[in-house]
C-alpha cells in the first residue's frame, strides 16, 4: 500500500516553511496526524503532491519523520504546465491554479503501483477510515475497474458553523450510485447523509482514465480560469459509461478540515482530547 497526499492547493508558506495548520500541542501539522495512521496501518510509501510554496525545509520536515519511522517519501510537483501539452500552453497562461485533485494524482503515475490512498492534505480523517482502507485493499475489494471510497455521516464532519457545504452520497447496496453536487446542509440529529470527502482507495488502473479524462477536459476547458478537473467528477463520468464501480464504507469518526486560521485552536481542543483519550502519543514523534 502506499498514501498519496494531495498537498498542492492546501499550503500557504508563512515564516522560516510553516504553514497554518500547525494543530497539534507540539505545532504538529494535521497531515502529521494522518501520516501516523497511514504508518499504523503499515504503509511505507508516502507521495506528496506539492505546489511551489512547498519549500526545502518543509520538504526535510517530512523526511526525516517519515524516514525515521522506516518509511520512505517522494515529493511531485504539480503546476499549470504539468503533464499538459505545449500546444495549449498559450491557452492557459493566465490561469494561476491548478487544475484540481484528479490532476494532481493523474501526475503520480509513475511512483505507485500497487493499491493506494488518496487523502488531502489540510484534513483529518481518523484510524477509522485507514484501518477500513487497508482492510478493503487486503480482501480484494480494489481491483481493477472496482475502487473503493471512505465516507462520513454529515454530522461528524467537523465545522465552526451550524451550515455546512458537502457533497451528498448516495448508494446501492454499500456501492456508490451517486456523487451531488456541493449544498449548503444544516447540521442536526435528523440528518443521517454520507458525504464525500475524497478519501479514495485505487487501483493503479485509474490512471488510464485520468489521463484520457484529463485531454477531454482541457479540450472543453483549457482557457477556463476556474474550472477543475476533479476525482468525484471523474469517478461519475466513469461509472455513467460502466467503466467503474465504488464500494463505499462508512466511518464513525469525525472529519475534520482545516479551513481558515479561526478554526486552528478548535481542531487543536479536539485534537487535545484524542491524546488524553490516548489515540496519539505526545509528543507524536519520538
Amino acid at each position: 500500500m502506499s498514501l498519496v497526499i494531495l498537498a498542492g492547493d492546501d499550503y500557504n508558506t508563512q515564516k522560516k516553511g510553516k504553514y497554518m495548520n500547525c494543530v497539534g500541542p507540539k505545532k504538529e501539522f494535521v497531515v502529521e496526524y494522518s501520516i501516523y495512521n497511514a504508518l499504523s496501518i503499515g504503509i511505507k510509501h508516502i507521495v506528496f503532491v506539492i505546489n511551489q510554496d512547498f519549500d526545502i525545509e518543509t520538504k526535510k520536515y517530512f523526511q526525516h519523520i517519515i524516514e525515521s519511522q522506516g518509511g520512505t517519501v517522494e515529493f511531485i510537483l504539480q503546476t499549470t504546465y504539468t503533464a499538459v501539452s505545449r500546444s495549449i500552453y498559450d491557452k492557459i497562461e493566465h490561469r494561476k491554479k491548478s487544475w484540481g485533485n484528479a490532476h494532481a494524482l493523474m501526475i503520480t503515475k509513475r511512483h505507485l503501483m500497487h493499491p493506494f490512498i488518496v487523502i488531502k492534505s489540510n484534513e483529518y480523517y481518523g484510524i477509522d477510515a485507514f484501518i477500513k482502507a487497508k482492510e478493503l485493499i487486503e480482501n480484494g475489494t480494489v481491483i481493477p475497474n472496482r475502487y473503493a471510497m471512505i465516507a462520513y455521516e454529515l454530522d461528524k464532519t467537523f465545522n465552526l458553523d451550524t451550515e455546512i457545504n458537502r457533497e451528498v452520497c448516495s448508494t446501492n447496496q454499500h456501492f456508490l450510485s451517486s456523487i451531488d453536487s456541493p449544498k449548503t446542509y444544516i447540521i442536526n440529529e435528523e440528518n443521517e447523509f454520507s458525504v464525500n470527502v475524497d478519501f479514495w482507495i485505487f487501483h493503479p488502473s485509474i490512471f488510464r482514465s485520468l489521463e484520457d479524462q484529463f485531454e477531454d477536459f482541457l479540450k472543453e476547458n483549457a482557457s477556463e480560469l476556474e474550472k477543475n478537473f476533479t476525482l468525484s467528477d471523474m469517478i461519475i463520468e466513469m461509472m455513467k459509461e460502466n467503466q467503474l464501480e465504488v464500494k463505499v464504507e462508512n466511518s464513525n469518526q469525525n472529519w475534520i478540515e482545516i479551513i481558515e486560521r479561526e478554526n486552528e485552536q478548535e481542531v487543536n481542543h479536539y485534537i487535545q482530547e484524542l491524546i488524553h483519550q490516548h489515540k496519539y502519543p505526545n509528543p507524536l514523534w519520538k
